[in-house]
């Protein structure tokens, strides 16, 4: 994993990489061989950090599938589909699930593993 601050001068190179986000095409096993590139922040930051994506390129923009249930309380009002909203550690999780890769250790210090795990589908 690499870790990014924003704003940045230079975003790194992110052909083959799946942006998530919502209101895309499903991630699904066909993406892989693709990596991951994952935006952490409020709804609000989230919408302004998501435009320094290049709109061209060999990167693709995908979603969760909609049935993926956040277990955080979430108390943002600008959260366009609160259930949908997961924390990204859950996104991550989710997003690994089903692209087939480990999963071990991720939730390990999420203190709403639990409640997450219960519903994950």
């Amino acid at each position: 994993m690499i870790f990014l601050t924003y704003p940045l001068s230079n975003l790194p190179n992110i052909d083959q990489y799946c942006i998530l986000t919502l209101n895309a095409p499903e991630l699904s096993p066909d993406d892989a061989n693709r990596g991951l590139f994952l935006i952490d922040g409020t709804w609000r930051y989230a919408q302004t950090m998501i435009k320094i994506i290049p709109t061209t390129g060999s990167h693709v923009f995908r979603s969760l599938p909609t049935h993926f249930q956040t277990a955080y309380p979430r108390r943002q009002p600008d959260c366009p589909d609160p259930s949908r909203g997961l924390a990204s550690v859950e996104a991550l999780y989710a997003a690994y699930s089903i692209l087939g890769r480990s999963t071990d250790g991720l939730l390990d210090h999420y203190h709403w593993k639990e409640e997450f795990l219960r519903q994950f589908k």
